[in-house]
């Protein structure tokens, strides 16, 4: 299966950071396709290497990340019957993976050895999930999280904080939607689910393998890189999911990372990137990593332009 249509880079002429939020594609809350093997591959090493880093839970959080699971198993059993099913063994109720071959109690444990259940479920997805809940303050903050492809942190440095100090480094967000984001959260409702997407440029290396580029704590642009390569520039973007689960109450997050080469993608999109790029204030390019590709950027976006005018000369 071809991957889930991301969302196009829109190519706006003015900078401002906005939500985007749009009703949720129920149908397609997860998804599944061609690249499931080969990332599902990715995700079992990171858990088992680097679970600290990439997989924490709060006490607090053991209802919700049950929850997630259950309704992370429904969903992939009824939506991709083909490939997930539920089975009952002694009384208990299992979800298996006929591709993996992976079973798992949807109450947490695969074969009888313990498992949290959200690293159950982020094992059965290709999306990432963590759980959002309210403190005493009112405030959402990361009370559990399964993020195998950061860009630029780890969960094990991040957990327990609120959406507000995650966002902190972020040029204007608490200028721009800051507010809209509390009130957004707080109403969102379990027959409400939401999404949004946004875009990022990363630079790999040429002898980097798939784990060195979805495991990005350090950040996507590494400023001794030059001059990079069209192939060596990726667009990295994010389908964000937002389900209130109808239990717990708690908000159920989830993040499917795409990565698409500079090299394809189409001359619309490519023209929409040169677009938005001038419109950047300095210090927004600056935390983009814009100094370290952006010149290559828009050198190849004029070398499409010029062979477009040939072809049509």
């Amino acid at each position: 299966m071809a991957p889930y249509p991301a969302q196009p880079i829109k190519g706006r002429e003015r900078y401002r950071i906005m939500m985007d939020i749009r009703k949720l594609d129920v149908q397609n809350w997860l998804t599944l396709d061609q690249n499931y093997m080969e990332e599902h591959r990715v995700r079992d090493d990171l858990l088992r290497e680097k679970r600290e880093k990439v997989l924490q839970c709060l006490p607090e959080s053991q209802d919700a990340c049950q929850e997630a699971l259950g309704e992370v198993s429904d969903f992939l059993c009824d939506r991709f019957p083909n490939m997930f099913q539920k089975v009952v063994q002694d009384g208990n109720c299992f979800i298996r993976n006929r591709m993996t071959g992976e079973q798992f109690d949807i109450g947490g444990a695969p074969g009888g050895e313990t498992i949290d259940a959200l690293e159950a479920a982020v094992r059965l997805t290709m999306e990432d999930l963590s759980i959002l809940m309210m403190n005493e303050d009112g405030e959402y903050y990361l009370a559990a999280s399964a993020s195998l492809f950061p860009t630029g942190w780890t969960v094990e440095e991040r957990i327990g904080w609120t959406i507000s100090r995650l966002h902190q480094p972020v040029p204007l967000w608490h200028q721009h939607v800051a507010s809209s984001v509390s009130k957004f959260l707080a109403r969102l409702t379990p027959t409400s689910p939401m999404e949004r997407s946004n875009y990022f440029v990363e630079i790999k290396r040429p002898d980097e393998n798939l784990i060195e580029i979805l495991y990005r704590p350090k950040g996507l642009c590494e400023k001794d890189i030059c001059s990079p390569s069209p192939e060596e520039i990726l667009i990295r973007r994010e389908r964000q999911t937002f389900r209130r689960l109808p239990k717990t109450g708690t908000i159920l997050f989830g993040v499917k990372t795409y990565l698409t080469p500079l090299d394809q993608l189409p001359m619309q999109e490519l023209e929409n990137l040169a677009t938005e790029m001038k419109s950047w204030p300095h210090y927004v390019g600056e935390y983009k990593g814009k100094e370290v590709w952006g010149a290559k950027v828009l050198e190849f976006y004029q070398s499409r332009v010029s062979q477009v005018d040939k072809v049509e000369v």
